[in-house]
Protein backbone atom coordinates (compact mmCIF):
# COMPACT_ATOMS: atom_id res chain seq x y z
CA UNK A 1 0.00 0.00 0.00
CA UNK A 2 3.14 2.67 0.49
CA UNK A 3 4.74 1.86 -2.54
CA UNK A 4 1.02 2.57 -4.60
CA UNK A 5 0.60 5.53 -2.10
CA UNK A 6 4.00 6.50 -3.50
CA UNK A 7 3.82 5.98 -6.83
CA UNK A 8 0.01 8.23 -6.99
CA UNK A 9 2.01 11.01 -5.28
CA UNK A 10 4.59 11.18 -8.26
CA UNK A 11 1.56 10.72 -11.09
CA UNK A 12 -0.46 13.02 -9.54
CA UNK A 13 2.37 15.56 -9.64
CA UNK A 14 0.19 17.61 -12.28
CA UNK A 15 -2.89 18.07 -10.15
CA UNK A 16 -2.50 19.80 -6.76
CA UNK A 17 -5.69 18.90 -5.58
CA UNK A 18 -6.08 15.30 -6.09
CA UNK A 19 -2.31 15.48 -4.62
CA UNK A 20 -3.71 16.91 -1.59
CA UNK A 21 -6.95 14.65 -0.98
CA UNK A 22 -4.32 11.58 -1.36
CA UNK A 23 -1.92 13.03 1.09
CA UNK A 24 -4.70 13.91 3.72
CA UNK A 25 -6.22 10.15 3.18
CA UNK A 26 -2.34 8.68 4.27
CA UNK A 27 -2.30 10.59 6.63
CA UNK A 28 -5.66 9.57 8.21
CA UNK A 29 -5.38 5.67 7.15
CA UNK A 30 -2.07 4.87 6.78
CA UNK A 31 -0.30 7.26 9.01
CA UNK A 32 3.09 7.06 9.50
CA UNK A 33 4.64 4.92 6.73
CA UNK A 34 2.67 7.75 4.44
CA UNK A 35 3.82 10.56 6.44
CA UNK A 36 7.51 8.85 5.62
CA UNK A 37 6.95 8.89 1.91
CA UNK A 38 5.63 12.44 1.66
CA UNK A 39 8.46 13.86 3.74
CA UNK A 40 11.10 11.73 1.11
CA UNK A 41 8.64 13.16 -1.80
CA UNK A 42 9.74 17.06 -0.10
CA UNK A 43 13.32 16.39 0.24
CA UNK A 44 13.70 14.91 -3.36
CA UNK A 45 11.61 18.26 -4.47
CA UNK A 46 8.43 16.37 -5.78
CA UNK A 47 6.11 18.22 -3.26
CA UNK A 48 6.30 21.65 -1.84
CA UNK A 49 7.04 22.08 1.90
CA UNK A 50 4.27 24.08 2.94
CA UNK A 51 2.07 22.16 0.71
CA UNK A 52 2.89 18.87 2.39
CA UNK A 53 3.08 20.13 5.75
CA UNK A 54 -0.78 21.65 5.63
CA UNK A 55 -2.12 18.10 4.13
CA UNK A 56 -0.11 16.37 6.69
CA UNK A 57 -1.52 18.40 9.51
CA UNK A 58 -5.16 18.17 8.10
CA UNK A 59 -5.25 14.24 8.02
CA UNK A 60 -3.62 13.47 11.19
CA UNK A 61 -6.20 15.95 12.56
CA UNK A 62 -9.38 14.16 10.85
CA UNK A 63 -8.16 10.87 11.98
CA UNK A 64 -7.99 11.89 15.41
CA UNK A 65 -11.40 13.75 15.41
CA UNK A 66 -13.25 11.03 14.04
CA UNK A 67 -12.12 8.64 16.38
CA UNK A 68 -13.12 10.99 19.05
CA UNK A 69 -16.59 11.19 17.58
CA UNK A 70 -17.06 7.58 17.11
CA UNK A 71 -15.86 7.01 21.17
CA UNK A 72 -18.56 9.50 21.73
CA UNK A 73 -21.31 8.87 19.52
CA UNK A 74 -20.84 5.22 20.39
CA UNK A 75 -20.81 6.33 24.68
CA UNK A 76 -24.64 6.90 24.23
CA UNK A 77 -25.15 2.92 23.95
CA UNK A 78 -22.30 1.69 25.84
CA UNK A 79 -23.01 3.77 29.11
CA UNK A 80 -26.75 2.34 29.29
CA UNK A 81 -25.06 -1.18 29.91
CA UNK A 82 -25.13 -3.13 33.34
CA UNK A 83 -21.26 -4.11 32.30
CA UNK A 84 -20.32 -0.66 31.92
CA UNK A 85 -17.80 0.50 35.13
CA UNK A 86 -19.11 4.27 36.04
CA UNK A 87 -16.41 4.14 39.11
CA UNK A 88 -13.64 3.79 35.82
CA UNK A 89 -15.67 6.69 33.74
CA UNK A 90 -15.53 9.11 36.91
CA UNK A 91 -11.19 7.99 37.00
CA UNK A 92 -10.75 8.66 33.13
CA UNK A 93 -12.43 11.77 33.61
CA UNK A 94 -9.99 12.90 36.37
CA UNK A 95 -7.40 11.48 34.58
CA UNK A 96 -8.02 13.68 31.02
CA UNK A 97 -9.01 16.82 33.17
CA UNK A 98 -5.05 16.39 34.48
CA UNK A 99 -3.67 14.97 31.87
CA UNK A 100 -4.93 15.60 28.56
CA UNK A 101 -1.96 17.70 26.73
CA UNK A 102 0.67 14.95 27.31
CA UNK A 103 -1.86 12.04 26.57
CA UNK A 104 -2.79 13.43 23.61
CA UNK A 105 1.16 14.39 22.57
CA UNK A 106 2.38 10.99 23.28
CA UNK A 107 -0.63 8.86 21.76
CA UNK A 108 0.27 10.92 18.30
CA UNK A 109 3.88 9.59 18.46
CA UNK A 110 3.35 5.83 19.65
CA UNK A 111 1.62 3.41 16.97
CA UNK A 112 -1.48 1.67 17.82
CA UNK A 113 -2.32 3.82 20.84
CA UNK A 114 -4.45 6.93 19.03
CA UNK A 115 -7.43 4.51 18.53
CA UNK A 116 -7.59 3.81 22.39
CA UNK A 117 -6.64 7.38 23.62
CA UNK A 118 -8.93 9.03 21.29
CA UNK A 119 -11.74 6.83 20.91
CA UNK A 120 -11.80 7.00 25.04
CA UNK A 121 -11.51 10.56 24.96
CA UNK A 122 -14.83 10.67 23.28
CA UNK A 123 -16.47 8.24 25.62
CA UNK A 124 -15.86 10.47 28.69
CA UNK A 125 -16.91 13.61 26.31
CA UNK A 126 -13.89 15.38 26.83
CA UNK A 127 -14.05 18.81 26.28
CA UNK A 128 -14.06 18.86 22.11
CA UNK A 129 -12.24 22.50 21.68
CA UNK A 130 -9.31 21.47 24.00
CA UNK A 131 -9.25 17.79 22.11
CA UNK A 132 -9.04 19.65 18.65
CA UNK A 133 -6.28 22.43 20.10
CA UNK A 134 -4.27 19.18 21.57
CA UNK A 135 -4.94 17.29 18.30
CA UNK A 136 -3.56 20.43 16.40
CA UNK A 137 -0.57 20.60 18.52
CA UNK A 138 0.63 17.20 18.32
CA UNK A 139 -0.23 17.01 14.49
CA UNK A 140 1.58 20.01 13.78
CA UNK A 141 4.83 18.84 16.01
CA UNK A 142 5.05 15.38 14.13
CA UNK A 143 4.86 17.11 10.64
CA UNK A 144 7.19 19.16 11.31
CA UNK A 145 9.52 16.40 13.00
CA UNK A 146 8.60 13.81 9.77
CA UNK A 147 9.76 16.71 7.67
CA UNK A 148 12.63 17.93 9.05
CA UNK A 149 14.15 14.17 9.04
CA UNK A 150 12.60 13.38 5.90
CA UNK A 151 16.43 13.23 4.33
CA UNK A 152 17.37 11.16 6.70
CA UNK A 153 15.13 8.28 6.57
CA UNK A 154 17.09 5.84 4.33
CA UNK A 155 14.81 2.75 2.48
CA UNK A 156 15.70 0.35 4.74
CA UNK A 157 14.02 2.00 7.53
CA UNK A 158 11.00 1.70 5.30
CA UNK A 159 11.81 -1.76 4.76
CA UNK A 160 11.42 -2.87 8.26
CA UNK A 161 8.10 -0.63 8.48
CA UNK A 162 6.37 -3.03 6.25
CA UNK A 163 7.65 -6.07 7.68
CA UNK A 164 4.87 -7.67 9.39
CA UNK A 165 7.30 -9.30 12.12
CA UNK A 166 8.08 -5.20 13.08
CA UNK A 167 4.11 -4.82 13.42
CA UNK A 168 3.76 -7.42 15.58
CA UNK A 169 6.67 -5.94 17.94
CA UNK A 170 5.17 -2.47 17.86
CA UNK A 171 1.40 -3.84 18.96
CA UNK A 172 2.66 -6.05 21.56
CA UNK A 173 5.43 -3.28 23.11
CA UNK A 174 2.44 -0.78 22.66
CA UNK A 175 -0.28 -3.67 24.35
CA UNK A 176 2.01 -4.25 27.09
CA UNK A 177 2.87 -0.67 27.96
CA UNK A 178 -0.55 0.09 28.09
CA UNK A 179 -2.05 -2.89 30.43
CA UNK A 180 0.69 -1.89 32.59
CA UNK A 181 -0.50 1.63 33.12
CA UNK A 182 -3.86 0.66 33.16
CA UNK A 183 -2.92 -2.09 36.14
CA UNK A 184 -0.88 0.93 38.03
CA UNK A 185 -3.62 3.05 37.55
CA UNK A 186 -6.23 0.68 38.82
CA UNK A 187 -4.63 -0.27 42.01
CA UNK A 188 -4.03 3.88 42.55
CA UNK A 189 -7.66 4.32 42.65
CA UNK A 190 -8.93 1.07 44.30
CA UNK A 191 -11.11 2.38 47.65
CA UNK A 192 -9.26 1.29 50.66
CA UNK A 193 -11.75 0.36 53.75
CA UNK A 194 -11.20 1.81 56.64
CA UNK A 195 -9.96 -0.74 59.25
CA UNK A 196 -11.95 1.75 62.11
CA UNK A 197 -14.86 0.99 60.12
CA UNK A 198 -14.97 -2.41 60.40
CA UNK A 199 -13.83 -2.40 63.79
CA UNK A 200 -17.20 -0.20 64.79
CA UNK A 201 -19.51 -2.76 62.48
CA UNK A 202 -17.87 -6.09 64.86
CA UNK A 203 -18.44 -4.26 68.14
CA UNK A 204 -21.84 -3.55 66.97
CA UNK A 205 -22.91 -7.13 66.12
CA UNK A 206 -21.24 -8.25 69.50
CA UNK A 207 -22.90 -5.66 71.61
CA UNK A 208 -26.35 -7.13 69.55
CA UNK A 209 -25.19 -10.62 70.83
CA UNK A 210 -24.76 -9.62 74.55
CA UNK A 211 -28.03 -7.68 74.52
CA UNK A 212 -29.82 -10.90 73.26
CA UNK A 213 -28.31 -13.00 75.76
CA UNK A 214 -28.95 -10.77 78.46
CA UNK A 215 -32.79 -10.41 77.38
CA UNK A 216 -32.88 -14.50 77.47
Amino acid sequence: MEELFSQFCEHLSANPWLQSVLIIFGSCFVEDPARCIVSMLVATGELGWLFAFGNMVVGAMAGDIGLYLIGRYASMFIIKRRWFDHLQLQSMKSYYRNHAAKTVLLARFLPGARMLTFSVAGVIRYSFGRFAFWTFCAAVIQAAIFLKFGEMIPDNVIRIMKNPRFSAVVFLLTFGVMYAACHLFSKRKRPIRPLQHEGNEQNGTKEQANDSRSSE
